[in-house]
């Protein structure tokens, strides 16, 4: 990946592949979700909550494999699921701050992205090197998706405060006898969940969290859609079941 500022002098001719989200969501087995978009997601997908190891805080992810580096929502170039996340549909363009905690931000361009030519697609400039329709469309996505993100923060930093956060281990066994292990996941404790105090319980439905919640909670039932999946690929070894598991290492993220 070699992410640059999107300036017309430099990238005039680029055009964006209309597959270009597809392209992306092939090699992602965890896809990065917003909190508005956990109940669109959780149709299709198991959701889950996983801790940044650098600076402790919450992204919130759907996962599309059990392996690193693939997708099981892709087949025929096509993506399987309902609902599409934005982090998908911008691909391959980012937001970026020129520093940290600052709010100066600009568009930026993944130049190696297989999404990225001269030939076919969506035009980023038109010939007098302004932004063009597609270009403007995927700012104001990108600008919207901040404060989604600003939002989803605020969501997992209360979730984490009320203590509703529980780490996993997702246990694969295989036909075969083998077994693996994903670790690093969390999810959410439907047991501290249904002990909350009304007036807690009152707070999350305010904020809109409680839906939330639950959405990820019924998402875990798309864990067995996506063994069915996983099975009916050929080249790769038949799962026999899945379990969730407390994570033995606190640490495993």
């Amino acid at each position: 990946m070699a992410i640059s500022e999107l300036v017309n002098t430099k990238h005039q001719t680029l055009k964006i592949n209309p597959n270009a989200a597809v392209e992306y969501a092939k090699t992602q087995h965890l896809v990065n979700l917003r909190a508005n978009e956990i109940a669109k997601a959780a149709c299709d997908l198991p959701v889950f909550l996983a801790r940044n190891a650098q600076n402790g805080s919450y992204t919130v992810s759907a996962l599309t494999s059990f392996s690193a580096g693939q997708s099981l929502l892709v087949n025929n170039n096509q993506w399987q699921a309902l609902y599409t996340p934005v982090c998908m549909q911008t691909q391959p363009l980012y937001l970026m701050t020129r520093e940290a905690n600052s709010s100066d931000y600009f568009i930026a361009i993944d130049d190696q992205s297989s999404a990225v030519n001269t030939q076919q697609g969506e035009a980023l400039f038109d010939a007098k090197g302004n932004p063009s329709l597609f270009l403007s469309a995927q700012q104001k996505l990108l600008e919207s998706d901040l404060k989604n993100d600003y939002q989803t923060y605020q969501f997992t930093q209360e979730v984490a405060r009320l203590g509703l956060i529980k780490n996993i281990d997702i246990v694969l066994q295989f036909e075969q006898g083998e077994t693996q292990t994903i670790q690093g996941l969390s999810t959410v404790d439907e047991d501290k969940l249904q002990t909350l105090d009304s007036n807690t319980i009152a707070e999350l439905q305010k904020q809109g969290y409680l839906s939330v919640l639950n959405s990820m909670l019924i998402s875990l039932f798309q864990l067995n859609a996506l063994v069915k999946l996983h099975n009916q690929r050929p080249e790769l070894m038949p799962l026999k079941q899945i379990k969730l598991e407390l994570s033995r290492d606190a640490h495993a993220l």
